[in-house]
C-alpha cells in the first residue's frame, strides 16, 4: 500500500508538470518552451544532499535542436539513447522526439528554503541516525526558513506542501498543530500547508515503539488559487448595520449618562437637605433637656404660687408671680427658635426632594431583554465588553430606582411632618408669650380685693393644672424628637449611601459615554476598513500575474513551469535495509524517474 502510494503521488506530480495549469511562461518566438522539476534529496535531519533537475521539452520538434543552460556537474539524457553536448553551462542536442527530458546534478547544492529537522524522545534530543528502533514520546520539529542567497521569486510566490506518513501499528497519539491529519489505510498521513512568503515550524508529537519513518515530502509549486470575493454588497450592508446599532447603542449611553447627572444633581441636593434637617433634630434634641427644666421651673413656680395662695401669703405670691412672665417669654423665645429652624429643615429638604423625585422617574423602567444585543455584537470583544457595562449600568439604575419607590411615601411623608411640627411649636411658644404678657398686664394694677384674690387664685390654679399637662405633653414630644433623631440618623446614612451609589454610576456612565463614543467613531469608519484589508488579502494572495523563472540559469527565458520536489532520508532499521537494486543497462524515462525516489526495482 505505501510503495502504491508513493507511485501514484509520483505520477501525480509528474503529470502535473506535464501539463502545468499553475503557471505559464510568456513564449519567446524560435525558442523551445522547458519545464523545470527540481529534485532535493535531504539527509534525515535535513542537510541539503544533492539537488537534481529534469528539464522537460515537451514541444521540442524531431530533428531539432534544443538548447538549455544550467551549471551541472552531471547530464544524462531520459529520453532516448541520443548524445547531450555541454559546453560550460551550455547543453544542447539535436533530438528525434517531439518531447524531449534530460536531467542535471546541480554543481551547487542550493535551494530556495533552509530545511531542519530535529527528533526529541522523552523529552531530549537525539540525532537522527541513533533513532532507529527506539521506543518513546517522540517529538519532530521540522523548520522551513528562506534562503536568502537564492531569488526570493520562488519563497513569494510558490506554496510549500510538507508531508509525513506515519504507520499507525507503530506511531499512536498523532498530533501536530495546524496541521491536517489524513487516514490512508493503517497509515496516517500529517500534512502541512506554507502560503507563499511564509515560513514554517512544524512539529508533530507521537508515542512510538519500535520506530522506523519514511521520508518526509516537501512538494513546492506555484500558488495559483482563485479567490472568490464574497458578497461585499451584504457584508457592507451588515456592517453598516453594526455601524449604526453601535451609534444607537452610544445615544442610548448619552441619554443614560444626561439622566444619571440630573439624578446625581438630585441625590446631592436631597444629601444636603437631609445633612440639614439631621442637624436640626440634632440640635433639638441638644437642647431639650434646657427647655424641659426651664418648662418645669414654671410649673414649679405656678404650684408654689397656688399653694402660697390658699396659705394667704401674699408677699410671696406676688414675688412668684412677678417672675412668672420672664420665664414664660424666655421659654416661649426657644419655642419660636425651633419652630423656624424647623421650617428652615423643611423648605431645604422640600426644595431637595423636588429635584431627586422627577429625576429617579426620569430612569426607564421597561425591562430590557439583552439577548438580542448580545446576538448583534457576537465575535466583537470590544463590543461585547461595553455592553457587558451597560447592562450592569441598567442593573444599578434599575435598583436605584426600585429601593428609592419602597421609600417614596417615606420622603413624601418627611416634608408633611416638619410643616406639623413647626406650626404646632409655633403655635406653643405664641400660647406662651401671650399667657406671659396678660399677666403683666393684670401684675401692673396689682391691688386685689379678697374677692378678686379669690378668683386670681381660682384662675391660677387652672393655668396651673393646664401648664402641667402641657410640661407632661412637652416631655412626651421632647422624647419623640430625641427617638425621631436617632432613627433619622439611619435615614440620613441610607441617603448618603444612596447618593454615593448614584454618584459612582453617574460617573460610570461619563465613563462608558467616552468609550462607547470612541467605539461609535471606530465603528463609523469599520465597513470601510474591512473592505479594504479583503482586498489587500485577496492582492497579497494573488499571484496570477507571476511569470515563472528558471532555478537553473536565468539564461533560460522560455520557461513554462518550475516546481520543488524534496525528500528527507528514512530512518530504518540496518537489518531492514534493502540492497540497491542493479540498475537495468536500460531504463525507460519512467523507471528512470522511479529509481530517483527509490521506487524502481
Amino acid at each position: 500500500m505505501k510503495r502504491f502510494m508513493s507511485i501514484l503521488l509520483a505520477a501525480i506530480l509528474i503529470l502535473t508538470a506535464a501539463f502545468p495549469v499553475l503557471a505559464a511562461g510568456v513564449p519567446v518566438p524560435g525558442l523551445t518552451s522547458k519545464e523545470e522539476v527540481v529534485y532535493g534529496v535531504l539527509g534525515a535531519d535535513g542537510s541539503l544532499q544533492g539537488v537534481y533537475v529534469v528539464n522537460s521539452f515537451p514541444g521540442a520538434a524531431p530533428g531539432g535542436q534544443i538548447t538549455d543552460y544550467g551549471n551541472y556537474s552531471a547530464v544524462s539524457n531520459m529520453t532516448s539513447g541520443e548524445k547531450l553536448t555541454q559546453n560550460g553551462d551550455m547543453i544542447t542536442i539535436n533530438t528525434t522526439t517531439d518531447r524531449f527530458c534530460y536531467q542535471g546534478t546541480l554543481a551547487t547544492r542550493v535551494l530556495p528554503w533552509d530545511i531542519d529537522m530535529r527528533y526529541e524522545l522523552d523529552g531530549k534530543e537525539i540525532p537522527a541516525a541513533t533513532l532507529a528502533g527506539k521506543s518513546g514520546a517522540l517529538m519532530i520539529a521540522i523548520s522551513i526558513r528562506q534562503n536568502k542567497a537564492v531569488n526570493p521569486a520562488f519563497c513569494e510566490n510558490y506554496m510549500l506542501q510538507a508531508s509525513l506518513t506515519l504507520d499507525t501499528e507503530k506511531f499512536t497519539n498523532i498530533a501536530s498543530p495546524s496541521g491536517t491529519l489524513i487516514s490512508a489505510g493503517k497509515n496516517k498521513m500529517v500534512t502541512h500547508t506554507v502560503l507563499p512568503g511564509k515560513e514554517a515550524s512544524i512539529t508533530v508529537t507521537a508515542n512510538v515503539r519500535n520506530l522506523t519513518l519514511p521520508g518526509v515530502e516537501i512538494f513546492a509549486m506555484p500558488f495559483s488559487m482563485f479567490i472568490e470575493m464574497p458578497d461585499t454588497a451584504g457584508l457592507s450592508e451588515d456592517l453598516t448595520g453594526l455601524s449604526q446599532a453601535v451609534g444607537a447603542l452610544h445615544d442610548g449611553v448619552d441619554k443614560l449618562s444626561a439622566g444619571m447627572a440630573k439624578t446625581g444633581a438630585g441625590a446631592h441636593q436631597l444629601t444636603d437637605g437631609s445633612a440639614d434637617f439631621a442637624g436640626g433634630l440634632a440640635e433639638l434634641t441638644g437642647s431639650s433637656g434646657e427647655m424641659l427644666r426651664a418648662s418645669g421651673e414654671i410649673n414649679r413656680a405656678l404650684a408654689d404660687i397656688v399653694r402660697e395662695l390658699k396659705t394667704g401669703n401674699e408677699d410671696l405670691v406676688t414675688g412668684n408671680i412677678a417672675a412668672l412672665p420672664g420665664g414664660l417669654r424666655e421659654l416661649a423665645r426657644g419655642l419660636g427658635e425651633v419652630a423656624a429652624g424647623t421650617g428652615t429643615v423643611k423648605n431645604g429638604y422640600a426644595a431637595a426632594y423636588a429635584a431627586l423625585d422627577p429625576a429617579i422617574a426620569a430612569i426607564p423602567g421597561a425591562d430590557i431583554d439583552p439577548a438580542p444585543l448580545y446576538a448583534e455584537v457576537y465575535g466583537n470583544a470590544a463590543l461585547t465588553a461595553a455592553l457587558d457595562q451597560l447592562m450592569d449600568y441598567y442593573a444599578a439604575a434599575k435598583g436605584v430606582k426600585g429601593t428609592y419607590r419602597a421609600v417614596q411615601e417615606g420622603f413624601a411623608a418627611v416634608a408633611g411632618g416638619l410643616d406639623t411640627m413647626s406650626g404646632t411649636t409655633s403655635a406653643i411658644a405664641g400660647s406662651l408669650a401671650g399667657i406671659a404678657g396678660e399677666m403683666e398686664k393684670s401684675l401692673d394694677s396689682m391691688d386685689f380685693t379678697a374677692a378678686q384674690m379669690r378668683q386670681l387664685q381660682d384662675g391660677l390654679s387652672q393655668v396651673a393644672d393646664n401648664y402641667g399637662q402641657f410640661h407632661t405633653g412637652l416631655n412626651v414630644y421632647m422624647r419623640g424628637v430625641g427617638n425621631l433623631a436617632a432613627g433619622y440618623a439611619g435615614v440620613d446614612a441610607g441617603i448618603k449611601s444612596l447618593a454615593g451609589g448614584i454618584g459612582a454610576l453617574n460617573s460610570g456612565a461619563k465613563d462608558l459615554q467616552d468609550g462607547t463614543g470612541e467605539l461609535n467613531a471606530a465603528a463609523a469608519g469599520l465597513p470601510g476598513a474591512v473592505l479594504a484589508k479583503i482586498e489587500e488579502m485577496a492582492e497579497q494572495y494573488d499571484k496570477s500575474g507571476f511569470i515563472p523563472v528558471s532555478f537553473v540559469s536565468n539564461k533560460n527565458t522560455n520557461v513554462s513551469a518550475v516546481q520543488f520536489i524534496m525528500k528527507t532520508a528514512p530512518i530504518d532499521l540496518p537489518a531492514t535495509r534493502q540492497a540497491a537494486a542493479e540498475m537495468p543497462k536500460k531504463l525507460t524515462f519512467w523507471q528512470k524517474l522511479l529509481k530517483l525516489f527509490g521506487l524502481h526495482r
